[in-house]
């Protein structure tokens, strides 16, 4: 009673919350000790947008794992761990780098990788120009793309729009005759247009490891040079693709040229690493200096002090003769680029800011507000001010980032909010807005910024859940947190949702803490789905007695009583409890039905998993390979189980077989912890069969992926993962 009280005069007081858990655990009551700690963390994460000090998750750890003194002794000391350009008339000294480019177009061999590397006004994007037009003199077919920063949580945004850049080549129609069908119908779930008729959505198996192979035979077809500007901004799905194409360019044909600027941003790692293992070259801008201009002006000193050496403003001055408004630097360079524009024309460019990168001109016309043909000609007048640009795929698109910042900046609050409102009902009438990830995303940005925040978050739940189904597990956390710092009226589910990316990561410890937060706040059902979800990362973790009362308080009002019983039949045979692992398999096999191939699918491969009659266990096992169908994720489980009945039957071939292709799946969906589960497995088989070679290869591999999982952590369950 005193540390409720203490409690409610002071909500955020954690010494009082962990007082109140150390009572409750003294009196037995191990539910009350958990439901205060949850209280604790929603609290200091609603009010504070903090976690719990590591005393308190320590303390809860302990009451957890029934480590604590008796009461009413000293309370427990608890030791936390140490944490651990626009188009301008000449290049401006660019020539080399321009040489090196244009050599590649004719020198390609078996393939080649080239990165321009510079910082933001050096010309990155005038060098991809000029590639792009000597390319199109010479024959050769171009695929663009380019990465905005706005778009940098649309899982494959870039890809898509390589993909619209290739459909748009004249030599497509002809090659695509030579593109497995199958390749086409997976792609075409990014990009409808590569297919006539309607894309299948996207299932919850979709392979990562199938979409690059099918994604690659398509740009090979017509072997082209793929062009990548502002690499710094493209979205990791597409970063994923493109260290995929990379690694893979020796005897493509291809010529992949990807511009960034330097960053300490470590998403472009992959990308930068499969170039150096690649044959490649890389050409770094600098800033223009004096002697490489003194044959263009006799004043070249007095031309760098004003421009800083970035070419755009050095073409200006040499082009337009000394000109004092430059010598502020690019901020005024660009106000006196839209310092004399017609207030409708300022209009269309505040509404093309507004869109950011997505900037079709329907979309442009419908935000704008403005007519067809008022849009038309201010179209016109800012592609001849050298404002906007046409994009290589049809897009219109700010001839330079920092100009789309100025416009976007220089607007008022209130009508920039009417311009987000106006894109976001624009988008929303898009055929694919739900069931395209990325214009989800972008929906619900534009209701962000447009200032209402229930549709925002509602559209970013979308987002996250059709991001989930392609397993972009990062994009999805990004899409649910967003969610969430929006105040989501659905917190519980919200909650449970990014516990479920963050599981699918194998960061249990962090999953775990969210599936608290969403046992806590939920009710009901909810409350079910989240107390279970929370036991399943205790298995996860090796937390077995934890797990099996998290089960347990489960069972009452869980709307989906068949995967419960299956993890919690798992947990009772981690714990060597097979009679009772097998009374729950039973009950999941009669909860599943005949109809629901998914649920019956699991519950068979958990039977023949826990039951100890082999005949039966196999029976069961080949029963819901067949149930599974193509859903890779239940195949997975059931090869897994199967493996280990040929193994324990002597039939060390089929057991071989059974796991190879499980593991083949396993990489496929990016799932690490079941695939380094795979690679132990395997490593088992090959040890029994007198492969030591093999066994130690495939065990390195385990370990290797072990590592990567849950950090730090030596939790039996996540490193003896055998059976899900």
């Amino acid at each position: 009673g005193a540390a409720n009280s203490w409690l409610a005069l002071d909500p955020l007081r954690e010494p009082a919350y962990r007082q109140l858990m150390l009572l409750h655990a003294w009196a037995g009551d191990r539910a009350g000790a958990t439901n205060a700690y949850r209280r604790c963390v929603v609290v200091l994460d609603q009010e504070l947008g903090v976690s719990p000090l590591d005393e308190t998750t320590e303390l809860h750890e302990a009451i957890l794992d029934n480590d604590l003194p008796r009461a009413p002794g000293v309370r427990q000391r608890v030791i936390a761990a140490a944490e651990a350009p626009t188009v301008l008339p000449n290049m401006i000294d660019r020539e080399a780098e321009l040489a090196t480019l244009l050599g590649s177009l004719g020198d390609r061999g078996g393939g080649t990788v080239i990165r321009v590397v510079g910082d933001a006004w050096l010309g990155k994007t005038r060098l991809l120009d000029e590639l792009r037009s000597e390319a199109s003199r010479a024959g050769i077919p171009v695929v663009s793309a380019r990465g905005y920063r706005a778009e940098r949580t649309l899982p494959y945004g870039v890809v898509s729009q390589m993909l619209a850049s290739l459909t748009a080549n004249s030599r497509w129609a002809l090659a695509r005759g030579q593109v497995p069908e199958w390749a086409l119908k997976d792609a075409a779930v990014l990009y409808p247009g590569l297919i006539d008729e309607k894309p299948i959505a996207a299932k919850v198996g979709f392979g990562e490891t199938r979409l690059y192979d099918a994604l690659f035979k398509i740009f090979t077809s017509i072997s082209p040079a793929i062009v990548i500007d502002d690499a710094h901004f493209v979205d990791p799905t597409s970063v994923g693709f493109l260290s995929f194409v990379a690694n893979r360019v020796s005897g493509s044909g291809l010529l992949l040229v990807v511009a960034h600027r330097p960053t300490e941003d470590r998403s472009l790692d992959g990308l930068i690493d499969a170039t150096a293992r690649s044959s490649h070259t890389e050409i770094t801008l600098e800033p223009i200096t004096a002697p490489q201009i003194v044959a263009r002006s006799g004043d070249s000193i007095n031309v760098i002090k004003r421009t800083g050496g970035i070419p755009a403003l050095v073409a200006e001055a040499l082009e337009s003769g000394p000109r004092e408004e430059l010598s502020a630097g690019i901020r005024r360079y660009m106000e006196s680029r839209i310092a004399d524009l017609s207030d409708l024309s300022r209009q269309v460019l505040t509404a093309a800011a507004v869109l950011n990168g997505t900037c079709e001109f329907d979309l442009l016309r419908d935000t704008s507000g403005r007519s067809e043909e008022e849009v038309i000609d201010s179209v016109e007048v800012l592609i001849a001010r050298r404002l906007l640009r046409v994009a290589p795929d049809g897009m219109l698109d700010f001839a330079l980032d920092s100009l789309e910042a100025l416009v976007y900046d220089s607007s008022n609050l209130i009508r920039r909010r009417l311009l987000h409102r106006r894109a976001a009902a624009a988008l929303r009438a898009h055929p694919r807005a739900s069931s395209d990830a990325g214009l989800a995303t972008a929906i619900a940005q534009h209701y962000r910024d447009g200032g209402q925040n229930t549709e925002a978050a509602d559209w970013y739940v979308r987002a996250g859940d059709l991001a989930s189904r392609v397993f972009a597990a990062t994009e999805a956390l990004s899409s649910y947190r967003a969610a969430l710092a929006l105040g989501d009226p659905g917190m519980s589910s919200v909650y449970r949702s990014i516990g479920s990316a963050l599981l699918f990561l194998g960061r249990f410890s962090e999953a775990r803490a969210e599936f608290e937060k969403a046992a806590t706040l939920g009710a009901g059902a909810d409350r079910a789905q989240a107390e279970h979800l929370v036991g399943e990362a205790n298995r996860r973790l090796g937390r077995i007695d934890s797990a099996l009362h998290q089960f347990e308080i489960a069972e009452e009002d869980h709307p989906d009583p068949v995967s419960l019983y299956c993890d919690w039949s798992l947990a009772l045979l981690r714990a060597g409890d097979r009679s009772a692992a097998r009374e729950k398999a039973d009950l999941a096999v009669a909860a599943s039905g005949a109809e629901d191939g998914g649920a019956r699918a699991r519950a068979l491969t958990v039977f023949g998993t826990v039951s100890g009659d082999t005949g039966e266990s196999r029976g069961a096992l080949l029963e819901a390979l067949t149930v599974a169908g193509d859903d890779p994720v239940l195949r997975m489980a059931s090869l897994n189980a199967l493996g280990y009945s040929y193994a324990q039957a002597d039939q060390p071939d089929e057991a071989l077989a059974s796991v190879e292709e499980a593991l083949a799946i396993a990489r496929a969906i990016g799932d690490r912890h079941r695939q380094a589960a795979l690679h132990n497995h395997l490593a088992d088989l090959h040890h029994r069969g007198g492969r030591g070679p093999l066994a130690n290869a495939a065990l390195l591999e385990a370990v290797t992926l072990f590592a990567e999982i849950e950090p730090g952590s030596w939790e039996p369950e996540v490193w003896l993962l055998t059976r899900w």
